[in-house]
């Protein structure tokens, strides 16, 4: 639905290299452990850059949303509305 990043896209990239790359190691070398200790890292990154992002669906509730409201306020501007509880029907943002 939503396109990864440039930087995200290369770091799962250098992710699975690491990875194939462990495949033709053994578990009890030095190399193996260097490996592990890399591919953390390059995880640690990803999360990283995506914790710097906005989620899609937040922005999709947000705008969903503002347009809930804004289209609310013209027809209040046109026809009074009677209902106390009508801004119940705007989406909460989930937590």
């Amino acid at each position: 639905m939503f396109i990864k990043s440039l930087i995200e896209t290369k770091l799962d990239a250098e992710i699975e290299s690491a990875l194939e790359e462990l495949k033709s190691h053994d578990k009890m070398s030095k190399e193996y452990g260097q490996l592990v200790d890399r591919i953390a890292e390059l995880h640690k990154l990803k999360t990283e850059e995506r914790s710097k992002q906005i989620s899609p669906d937040t922005v999709l509730v947000v705008a969903a949303n503002l347009f809930g409201i804004l289209w609310l306020a013209r027809y209040e501007r046109e026809n009074v509305i009677k209902a106390p509880k009508a801004f119940g029907s705007v989406m909460k943002l989930p937590r």
